[in-house]
C-alpha cells in the first residue's frame, strides 16, 4: 500500500472558541518546521527533550513577528500516535488565531492533512490495526458512558484479539490439512479429520458470537430507534418532551399539529435511545397531514421498538384498531395516558391480553415505567459490556457473515467426507474476510474511504 511521507498539519480540535486549540504536525521535517517558527526564552525546539512540553510563541518565518504564546511539546518516532515525529502546538482557542498558527506551518513546509490521515498513517506504521482505527470515531462519536465503554474495548485491542484468536485456529487447521497433502504416507485426513471439525466449529462458534453481538453494537453506535405512534392528540408529543426533557415537540389541543417527524437521541440508563414522535395517525383529507402519516407508518416499519400511545379517557375505535394492525411482530411498549382523568373502561377491556402502562404525560405518573421497558427492549446491561468483545461496525458485520458461510461450507465438506483438501480453499476464503477486517489484506480503495470519513485533525 502506498505510503506518504511528506509532513502533516491540521487543527485538530474542534473548530470555533474555547480554551485552547491543538495543532499537531507530523512527518519527517515535523522539527524542521517547528524549528522554523517557534521561539522559546533561550531554547530552539531542537533543544527540547522527547516527550516534554515547553512554553514559548509561535512567530512569522519570514517577518519574525509573534503570532501567540503557546505550549509545544515534541514527540520522537516511533513511539507517538502516528510512529512519526510529531509535534502538538497548544495555543489560545480561538479559531483565527489557530487559524493563523496553522497558516504559519503550512507556510514553513507541511501540507494540511486529509480528513483521518493522521490516524491512517498509525494503521500505515502498524500502531493500530484497522479495528482500532475505525474505533477512535466510534470513542468520538459516542453517544452514553455505556457506548463510550464498548468503543474503548475496541480501541484497545479486544475485538482485534477476539479475530487473532479465530485466525490462528484456522492456520493450525490448514497447517493439519498441509502436512496431509505434503505427505499423504501419513493418511492425516483419516486421523486428524474429528479434530479439525473440533477446531473449525470452535472458530464458528466464536464468529457467530462476534456476529450476533452486532445488534448491540448497532444500538451503542446509532441508538436504539423507538417511535412514538398513536392517533392525533393522545399525548405522544408530550411524552417525547417529558422522555427527552425539553420542549421538543410542539403541544396544543388541536389534533394533528405534529405533520412531520421529529427526532431526538436520549439517555436511558447509559442506553442511547433515539426517539421518534410520529403524526397521529387517522382518516385525513389534509395533503400535508396525509404525508406526515405516510411518514408515521414509515418510521413503525423502521423502528426497533414501537410506544403505542392511547388516550384512556377515551373509547377504544377503528383508528386504535388500525394502528394496532400495524404492529404485527413489532416489539411494542402500551402505553395509555391520561390516567389523571377519567378512565374508560372500554380500553382496557380491549387491550385486556397486552402489558398496559398507566402513565400520565403531564404529571410524569408511570414515565419511569416506560424507560425501564425501553431499556429492557435494548437487550443491553452495563456489566455486560465490559470486557466483551462487540461487534458495531456493519463492514464488520458484512465481513463475518460472508466468513461464516465460507467456514459453514468448509464444515460441510469434511462431514461429508469430501476430500479434506477441498476444504482448504473455503478456510482460506474465510481468513480473507479476517484480514480484511483487521486490514492486513485490503483494498486500498476501501481504506480510503474509510479514513475520509474521520474528522479533520484526526
Amino acid at each position: 500500500m502506498k505510503f506518504s511521507d511528506d509532513t502533516i498539519a491540521a487543527i485538530s480540535t474542534a473548530t470555533g472558541n474555547s480554551g485552547i486549540s491543538i495543532i499537531r504536525i507530523s512527518g519527517k521535517n515535523a522539527y524542521d518546521i517547528a524549528n522554523k517558527i517557534y521561539k522559546g526564552k533561550n531554547i530552539n525546539f531542537s533543544d527540547i527533550k522527547n516527550k516534554t512540553i515547553r512554553y514559548g510563541h509561535i512567530t512569522d518565518s519570514v517577518s519574525g513577528n509573534i503570532i501567540d504564546e503557546v505550549l509545544i511539546s515534541r514527540m520522537d518516532a516511533p513511539h507517538t500516535y502516528t510512529g512519526e515525529n510529531v509535534v502538538e502546538i497548544n495555543t489560545h482557542g480561538g479559531a483565527t488565531v489557530a487559524a493563523k498558527v496553522l497558516k504559519t506551518v503550512l507556510d514553513a513546509g507541511a501540507r494540511l492533512a486529509n480528513p483521518g490521515e493522521f490516524t491512517k498513517r498509525a494503521f500505515l506504521k502498524s500502531r493500530i490495526d484497522l479495528i482500532q482505527a475505525e474505533a477512535v470515531m466510534d470513542v468520538i462519536n459516542a453517544k452514553t458512558d455505556i457506548s463510550l465503554s464498548a468503543a474503548q474495548e475496541r480501541l484497545t485491542g479486544h475485538l482485534s484479539e477476539e479475530i487473532n484468536n479465530i485466525k490462528n485456529i484456522l492456520l493450525d487447521v490448514l497447517s493439519y490439512i498441509g502436512v496431509g497433502i505434503e505427505y499423504p504416507e501419513y493418511d492425516v485426513e483419516e486421523t486428524d479429520q474429528e479434530n479439525i471439525l473440533r477446531l473449525l466449529s470452535n472458530a464458528y462458534d466464536k464468529l457467530n458470537k462476534l456476529y450476533n453481538s452486532y445488534k448491540k453494537g448497532q444500538i451503542l453506535n446509532e441508538g436504539l430507534k423507538v417511535a412514538i405512534v398513536g392517533k392525533p392528540n393522545v399525548g405522544k408529543s408530550l411524552l417525547l418532551n417529558v422522555l427527552t426533557n425539553s420542549d421538543r415537540s410542539i403541544v396544543t389541543d388541536i389534533p394533528g399539529t405534529t405533520r412531520d417527524i421529529v427526532s431526538e437521541m436520549i439517555n436511558i440508563g447509559g442506553i442511547p435511545i433515539k426517539i421518534i414522535d410520529t403524526a397521529g395517525i387517522r382518516q385525513s383529507e389534509n395533503k400535508v397531514e396525509q404525508i406526515g402519516i405516510s411518514r408515521s407508518i414509515e418510521a413503525i416499519a423502521k423502528a426497533q421498538v414501537v410506544i403505542f400511545v392511547l388516550d384512556i379517557s377515551r373509547k377504544w375505535d377503528k383508528e386504535d384498531e388500525e394502528i394496532l394492525s400495524l404492529l404485527n411482530n413489532k416489539d411494542t411498549i402500551y402505553v395509555a395516558n391520561k390516567n389523571d382523568l377519567k378512565l374508560d373502561t372500554d380500553i382496557i377491556k380491549r387491550l385486556k391480553d397486552y402489558d398496559i402502562i398507566y402513565i400520565s404525560a403531564l404529571t410524569k405518573d408511570g414515565i419511569e415505567k416506560v424507560e425501564e421497558k425501553i431499556k429492557n427492549y435494548s437487550g443491553l446491561k452495563a456489566e455486560d459490556i465490559i470486557n466483551e468483545a462487540i461487534v458495531a461496525n456493519v463492514r464488520h458485520e458484512n465481513l463475518i457473515k460472508k466468513a461464516l458461510i465460507t467456514l459453514q461450507s468448509a464444515i460441510e465438506s469434511i462431514e461429508e467426507n469430501t476430500v479434506i483438501d477441498m476444504s482448504e480453499i473455503d478456510i482460506k476464503d474465510c481468513l480473507d474476510c479476517l484480514y480484511e477486517i483487521t486490514g492486513q489484506a485490503i483494498d486500498e480503495d476501501i481504506i480510503d474511504r474509510i479514513f475520509a470519513n474521520f474528522c479533520l485533525g484526526k
